[in-house]
């Protein structure tokens, strides 16, 4: 029997309203990624609430990084840094005297972040939900010295498009002003520091008088392309920071 979509069960457990689902799918359908993350940023729900209801949808059990007051150097050890922030993964206990790993993931359902995982620990790997936020603050907390994943504090973070790809991997690669504007349409007119937009031309190569139009049309259509998911990334990101809300951003463009 397939499982319930999180959409639905979130409205059936009265968590959100019709009218916020369809306005999160309407974001989606606008800028991909995942329904979750979306209810969260648009504070919807909490991620907490968001990790519950993953927890009964994907029958993988939650854990309260909170509670968690120690993690031994030897179960760390288990999994490097870099792997870790990388999959969004967090290495919690030995068991079965060291033959299994218990990781608290924000995607448990990630069949090659497992195998990796496998691979890394050359143990065997028993996944527990928890949130993103949950799992950088921890991350932050038990690596000593090695924060890189982020906090609340939003030292570090990376923010990829909806297939998964690296936009911006360090705050500092974007300077979002040091307080909010007071008129949210001269935020939005500012033009993206991280992804300044480029006549298609420049990015053909200096060969391309000798290409066909066919290879020049599908060169600059792949220029656009990437122009068009960094200046995706970039609004999020200002949307995120505070720059301006995403309801401003939606009315101002739709002007």
């Amino acid at each position: 029997m397939a499982s319930i979509r999180l959409g639905d069960l979130l409205v059936k457990a009265k968590v959100i309203s019709e009218s916020q689902l369809k306005a999160a799918l309407a974001e989606q359908q606008k800028w991909g990624g995942k329904l979750g993350e979306l209810l969260v940023r648009m504070n919807f729900l909490t991620e907490d609430m968001l990790v519950k209801a993953l927890s009964k949808q994907m029958n993988v059990p939650a854990v309260n990084l909170d509670a968690i007051e120690s993690i031994p150097g030897h179960v760390r050890a288990k999994v490097p840094s870099e792997v870790a922030r990388d999959l969004v993964a967090l290495p919690l206990q030995l068991r079965d005297e060291g033959k299994t790993l218990l990781v608290a993931m924000a995607e448990p359902q990630n069949l090659k972040h497992l195998d990796t995982l496998r691979s890394v620990s050359r143990c065997r790997i028993t996944p527990q939900l928890a949130g993103r936020q949950a799992i950088a603050k921890s991350f932050a907390r038990f690596y000593e010295g090695e924060a890189e994943m982020g906090s609340e504090a939003d030292d570090g973070f990376k923010l990829v498009d909806s297939q998964g790809h690296t936009l911006i991997k360090n705050v500092d690669d974007v300077k979002a002003p040091a307080r909010r504007s007071t008129s949210p349409a001269a935020a939005i007119s500012m033009p993206p520091t991280a992804a300044p937009v480029r006549p298609p031309t420049q990015e053909l190569p200096s060969a391309a008088q000798t290409k066909s139009p066919a290879d020049m049309l599908r060169a600059i259509e792949e220029a656009q392309r990437k122009e068009v998911t960094a200046l995706k990334g970039m609004v999020e990101l200002m949307i995120e920071k505070g720059v301006f809300t995403r309801e401003e951003y939606l009315a101002k463009v739709k002007r």
